[in-house]
């Protein structure tokens, strides 16, 4: 068809930090992988942009040995991408002297998603040398307490726990040492056993029903007042580079006139979701997965419907907000949303997928996910152009992007 999309899954270090990206790009059967690289080359260059879609982050590819001795890499800038070799490529004299000419030249190589077995030990111990990182493949190793994890630990190279989907596994490779982590449990982190929130989050809920409710400025004033820590913390966040106000706020009211209730009521949702990271690194990657849900929820209304109400935008940022909300706190999710007079409409759509929003919903988790087919049946249905959807994948990524240059 044509098309190809950009996916992309955060690698973080031991404190939950996002430390690179993994770059996955569809190849159809009949291409080679150094065709489907140059592909993405292209894509990186030209329609996506290598900030877009890295921020300040590392970029990690997938690349075969053709690749790396046909000289492709030098496409790309050797200070934001690491090359990560399949484990199913040959291992021959070549290769060997393309990395040797390439790591003198400051490029960086890694092994991509390698079991840990005695084979690949033996097959790869000759360009170990040339590797900056090994990522193993936690669900194919043998052990990672065995003799073939001692003899790759003993090389003293960065390692990557790949397709983590437990955080068992998880704090198996941190006991190990492992250096980064990537997998699905970064996208589902487990439910924070004690908050040590700064701010009671109870109460943030309570003044987001407020706002929701349609109190009087006044009232609306007076509880923020009287909740010292929120008000300063809410000052400062919307004061924060990350909303570039052409004004500075200095008060509640004025947070109130100048934003209005909805937005307002946006942001207090965001606090609390950074409230949680300052306590606990892990969330980081949440908190980054929550802005490009809601990003993606209202731009992917606007495409499918034609001059979207402020309410039909309200509704689809809330579906994607409320989807991860449950996980900072000790609370079932629909018990949460019960706490939060949540409507019906987002409840069914948040639970069974149920109407437009949860359609919505659906499409951000295949994007997520990297499901290209439902990503083309979805676009199918709703006549929307690859040229159309491009974009709004772009400017999700980018609005990641600042929130975490934000955050340092």
């Amino acid at each position: 068809m044509g098309r190809s999309y950009i996916g992309r899954q955060p690698i973080v270090d031991a404190k939950g930090k996002v430390f690179a990206y993994d770059l996955l790009y569809t190849k159809p059967t009949t291409e080679t992988v150094e065709h489907a690289t140059a592909i993405l080359i292209n894509n990186l260059q030209s329609s996506f942009g290598i900030d877009p879609i890295l921020g300040k982050r590392l970029g990690f590819i997938r690349v075969d040995r053709d690749v790396i001795v046909h000289g492709l890499i030098d496409l790309l800038p050797k200070d934001r991408i690491v090359f990560a070799l399949l484990e199913t490529s040959i291992v021959d004299e070549l290769l060997q002297k393309s990395l040797a000419q390439y790591t003198a030249q400051e490029y960086r190589f890694a092994l991509n998603d390698l079991p840990l077995t005695p084979e690949n030990i033996e097959k790869f111990s000759p360009i170990f040398s040339y590797m900056s990182y090994i990522k193993v493949d936690t669900t194919y190793s043998e052990s990672l307490i065995g003799e073939s994890y001692q003899r790759i630990h003993k090389l003293g190279i960065p390692l990557i726990g790949a397709k983590i989907e437990s955080h068992d596994m998880h704090a198996a490779c941190v006991v190990q040492g492992f250096s980064y982590f990537e997998g699905f449990f970064i996208s589902k982190p487990k439910v924070l056993e004690n908050p040590s929130f700064s701010l009671d989050p109870m109460e943030v809920m309570r003044l987001w029903n407020m706002l929701q409710a349609d109190e009087a400025i006044d009232v609306l004033v007076e509880a923020f007042e009287k909740n010292h820590m929120v008000s300063l913390k809410l000052i400062r966040f919307i004061n924060s580079a990350i909303f570039s106000l052409r004004n500075p706020v200095s008060s509640i009211r004025h947070v109130l006139t100048l934003m209005g209730r909805e937005p307002l009521a946006r942001w207090v949702m965001l606090l609390m979701y950074s409230e949680a990271q300052n306590s606990d690194r892990n969330t980081i990657p949440l908190l980054l997965m929550v802005v490009e849900r809601t990003e993606l929820m209202t731009q992917l209304l606007a495409l499918t419907t034609p001059a979207p109400s402020k309410k039909q935008l309200s509704t689809a940022y809330f579906v994607g907000m409320l989807s991860l909300i449950h996980l900072l706190f000790q609370i079932p999710h629909r018990e949460l949303l019960h706490r939060l007079n949540v409507a019906p409409e987002i409840e069914r759509a948040l639970f069974e997928g149920d109407g437009f929003y949860g359609e919505l919903l659906t499409m951000v988790r295949a994007i997520e996910m990297f499901d290209v087919e439902a990503i083309d049946q979805f676009l199918e249905k709703h006549a929307i152009t690859y040229e159309r959807f491009e974009p709004i994948i772009a400017q999700a990524r980018e609005k990641v992007n600042q929130f975490d240059e934000a955050m340092g």
